[in-house]
This record gives structure tokens, sequence and C-alpha cells, in this order.
């Protein structure tokens, strides 16, 4: 009898240490999956955008403008060195932000080539300005320099209110033979905000 009670607690035993084991196993696992996530996977949030840029980073001159009593006017002007097109004189490209006293705004930019004898060539298309408020963006560009020299350009035409979603277009601009020429336009999707649509390829 005791022998028998003996074996029925050996059993008990070893069943309970290969538990004990097994969890301690698969506690491990866990731990060695997820160091292995942190240390080789990287966030997601390092591949999805965070903010709009139009893509001009950091001005080379930078001024700040006076606004009146009613906080309308020029609120400041960034001036970005950029070789357009790569005949090694740096262009210009001026983005300007006006203010008008309310929750709206926009920025203008003004593109210039450079010559030999210092002087300066706008080739800005006509339009090339934002239109931008606290609800929603009806119009902004996006500049890119790499491998070439583009503009894009999303907006949407007003309706009802500034907020009313409406169908909106991408126009894609290109540097050729030193003028800017618009290469491609098509409908991108309604919305309210066109800078969402920046972010969708």
């Amino acid at each position: 009898m005791k022998s028998k009670l003996l074996s029925i607690i050996t059993i008990i035993l070893v069943a309970l240490i290969g538990i004990l084991g097994w969890m301690l196993w698969k506690k491990q696992s866990v731990s060695d999956i997820t160091t292995y996530g942190t240390e080789h996977i990287q966030p997601l949030s390092q591949y999805m955008p965070t903010a709009f840029s139009d893509g001009l980073g950091t001005p080379d001159v930078s001024t700040n403008g006076e606004l009146d009593e009613t906080g309308a006017g020029i609120a400041q002007i960034d001036v970005f060195s950029r070789d357009l097109n790569r005949d090694k004189l740096p262009d210009k490209i001026t983005r300007t932000r006006h203010e008008n006293g309310t929750s709206h705004f926009w920025y203008d930019y003004k593109i210039e080539l450079q010559r030999n004898n210092k002087t300066w060539n706008d080739i800005t298309p006509n339009g090339f300005r934002t239109t931008e408020g606290a609800e929603c963006a009806l119009q902004k560009l996006q500049f890119i320099f790499k491998p070439s020299f583009q503009v894009i350009k999303i907006s949407r035409p007003w309706k009802n209110s500034w907020d009313t979603p409406t169908m909106a277009t991408k126009t894609v601009w290109e540097l050729k033979n030193d003028n800017i020429q618009q290469t491609n336009s098509k409908q991108v999707g309604t919305v309210c905000d066109v800078t969402e649509l920046f972010f969708k390829k």
C-alpha cells in the first residue's frame, strides 16, 4: 500500500515538475520574441508620416513680419537657396506666410532661377499658394528635389462652407528647359483637408 502511494506521489511530483518546466520555457520564448521585436523591428511610427511638410526643409534666411492691429499682414518670409536646374548656381524659393486676422491664412511661393550675371528669373506658375484654415486646408503644395525638381499641388474647390468636403485634384509640375510645366493632373478623392492626400501613394 505504501509502495503504491509512493508511486502516485512520485508521478504527481514528476507531472508538476514537467508543468513548471514547460511554463518557464514558454515565458522565455515570449521574452525572446519581445526582445527580437524591439531590437530588430523598427516601430511603425518611423515609417508613417506624423505631420505634413512642404519639403523645403530649413530656410537659409527667415524674417518675421509685423501684423496690423487686426492681426493681418505678412507674418514671415523664408528664403531657401537650392540649385533647381543643376547648373551649379544657387536658385531661390521664397515662402511668405500671410495672415488675415482670422483662423485662416496662406503661404505663397516664389521660384526664381539665377543667371550668370546674378539676375533672377521668376518662373513661378500662377496659383502657387496654399489656402488653409482651422477646419481644413483647401490647397497645399509640396516640393520634391530628388531625383529631379517637382512640385505637387493638391487642391479642392470651396462649396457651401469651408469644411464641406469636395473632390480634390492632384497636379504635378516639373522643371523643364528652365520653366515649370504641368505634367500630370488627376482627381484623387473627396476630402475636407487635402493634407491627408499627400500621405496616400
